[in-house]
């Protein structure tokens, strides 16, 4: 009665998520698209957060015991966080209209 009960979700299951949707978030931060930039910013926005979210759950559930599982998650995290602060950089460009320096990784960002 006075135990907590354990975790039963299997922490391979976010890690994976975490790890398909870090190059997700990786590529909407590297882009810069000519149309539709509010989709392309909450787009990108959601999968970076859902992918540190999900790594950081399957980091939580696993603990010290699965080393697979928390290598996972951390290539997902900071796959994941670096699609969001490429992704704020662009925004941060086109908000000051170029008066913030323009990413280094693309020589198109020039608007």
């Amino acid at each position: 009665m006075g135990t907590a009960s354990r975790d039963h979700e299997p922490p391979a299951a976010p890690a994976v998520v975490a790890a398909l949707l870090g190059p997700m978030a990786l590529y909407m931060g590297f882009i810069v698209p000519a149309a539709s930039m509010g989709r392309h910013v909450v787009l990108g926005a959601v999968f970076g957060i859902a992918c540190i979210a999900s790594g950081w759950r399957a980091l939580s559930i696993a603990r010290r015991t699965q080393r697979g599982v928390r290598v996972w998650s951390w290539i997902g995290i900071v796959l994941g966080v670096l699609g969001l602060v490429m992704l704020v950089w662009q925004l941060l460009v086109i908000v000051t209209g170029g008066a913030f320096p323009s990413p280094f990784w693309t020589p198109y960002a020039h608007r």
